[in-house]
């Protein structure tokens, strides 16, 4: 299996991936930076940051060093969660950035992920593909001079940029009872530095910075990850509950009964509370979303579209469209900035739904219960090592529905229900999420479903 996954790099340590490796990816990356733009009479300049994996140091150094020796300026920023180093890489202005991490993987995996100019990423439709050839072919950037190193403390402006971004002025905040989970990851300084300066109650939990996860894996999406958070918001009687993933681009929210709030619906709340300030905007939701989102949008004046799954098709896609904010069912928020530059900014999200909760003095579960009318299965996976034909069966057996689209994967939709399914990237899995107007219906059609997919 390649290390050039489609939106970053990926690999178990040391089998697939190790700190000579990391080092030959950076100088092909170098080249390709230099490759790329279109005024060459300055040196290269770029981001690097890194999260706490047991690796991650030794693989920044390595990288660090690889640059400087390809004759390419580093900004270095340390210890950061993914958005802050996107933040960096955009409001430093650099030609590029790579950020040392493996997102929510277990602690045996480690990679990063590539971005471009304006902190633009690179996936498999914007240059990963190309990346990977230059890395085979042992590629370099040649220069005669050394680049050279700063260390830049941004955490501060990362902060008040995410707070001005949740309109926090709007409406203060009453006290109220936050519990966060940062799974031993490194989002625990990002959420310290807001909450330090949030008039809010924030109970901790694993804000220790552990590369190994003891507690947990640091994948907020697997119910079993928030258990402990779940009962955390019972015993503290918590108004809300906060999980972060090990890079810290993504967040959970559990409402104060301990209930996990799917991120479909936290992406229609938020766009109805944006576009109150933002009319017309587009608003972009990843093709597994519930008919909330699209109805929740047009609902409060914006122009929903629908978008593949994937936060580097994402971002592209919010450029071409211009749009104001995405959202996407794995807990990944996008917002454009002011800037003209588009990346995830949990902790906006963050303080948002915070203020939210402030100016309506209702219970999360109260406030969300609006946008809970229909009823999903979540996402299922089914193995399959033939998922073209499968995909393909599905589509003739249902030929009569009222829409078949295939931006990503197959969606299909009749009046009282509708499906998707995706092929993984890199597992021999079909990915199922279904939702129906009734519980009886959505039952019905997962069987007919299972029934297909499983069928040999």
């Amino acid at each position: 299996m390649s290390l050039f996954k489609a939106y970053d790099i990926r690999g178990k340590i040391p089998a697939e991936l190790n700190a000579e490796i990391i080092e030959n990816i950076t100088r092909a990356f170098a080249f390709y930076l230099d490759e790329q733009r279109q005024i060459k009479d300055t040196p290269l300049t770029v981001v690097v940051g890194r999260d706490n994996r047991s690796t991650s140091e030794e693989f920044t150094d390595r990288t660090i060093n690889a640059f400087l020796e390809s004759g390419v300026h580093v900004i270095d920023i340390g210890l950061a969660s993914t958005p802050y180093f996107y933040f960096a890489a955009a409001s430093q202005k650099a030609d590029g950035g790579m950020m040392i991490t493996a997102s929510h993987n277990p602690p045996e995996y480690n990679g990063c992920k590539l971005v471009g100019p304006s902190a633009r990423p690179i996936g498999a439709d914007s240059g990963m593909p190309y990346i990977e050839q230059l890395y085979k072919e042992g590629k370099k950037l040649e220069s005669p001079n050394r680049g050279s190193k700063k260390t830049v403390e941004l955490l501060e402006s990362y902060i008040e940029e995410n707070i001005k971004l949740a309109r926090l002025a709007d409406a203060p905040l009453v006290p109220l009872t936050v519990a966060v989970d940062t799974g031993n990851g490194v989002s625990a300084l990002m959420c310290k530095a807001l909450f330090n300066v949030l008039p809010v109650r924030l109970v901790k939990l694993f804000f220790e910075l552990d590369g190994t996860f003891p507690n947990h894996m640091p994948n907020p999406l697997e119910e079993k990850n928030t258990a402990a958070l779940r009962q955390m918001v019972a015993q503290e009687h918590a108004d809300i509950g906060i999980a972060m993933d090990a890079d810290g681009d993504r967040c959970i929210f559990i409402d104060e009964k301990g209930e996990t709030i799917s991120s479909d619906l936290i992406t229609a709340l938020l766009a109805s509370d944006i576009l109150m300030h933002h009319p017309d905007e587009a608003v972009l939701y990843d093709v597994r979303s519930s008919w909330a989102v699209p109805e929740t949008i047009r609902a409060h004046g914006g122009r929903p579209a629908a978008t593949k799954v994937g936060h580097a098709l994402i971002k592209n896609h919010m450029r071409r469209e211009h749009a104001i904010f995405a959202g996407e069912l794995s807990g990944h928020y996008y917002y454009r900035f002011a800037d003209n530059t588009y990346y995830e900014a949990p902790l906006a999200v963050i303080v948002s739904i915070l203020r939210i909760l402030s100016h309506r003095k209702q219970p999360l579960s109260q406030i969300i219960s609006s946008l809970r009318k229909y009823f999903a299965t979540g996402e299922i996976n089914f193995q399959t090592s033939d998922k073209p034909g499968k995909m393909e069966e599905l589509e003739k057996h249902f030929h009569d529905a009222a829409r078949i689209d295939k931006l990503d994967g197959i969606t299909i939709e009749y009046a009282d229900w509708w499906c998707n399914v995706r092929p993984s990237n890199t597992e021999d899995l079909l990915r199922l999420n279904l939702e129906a107007k009734t519980a009886e219906v959505r039952d019905e059609k997962l069987h007919l479903l299972k029934t297909i997919i499983e069928h040999p």
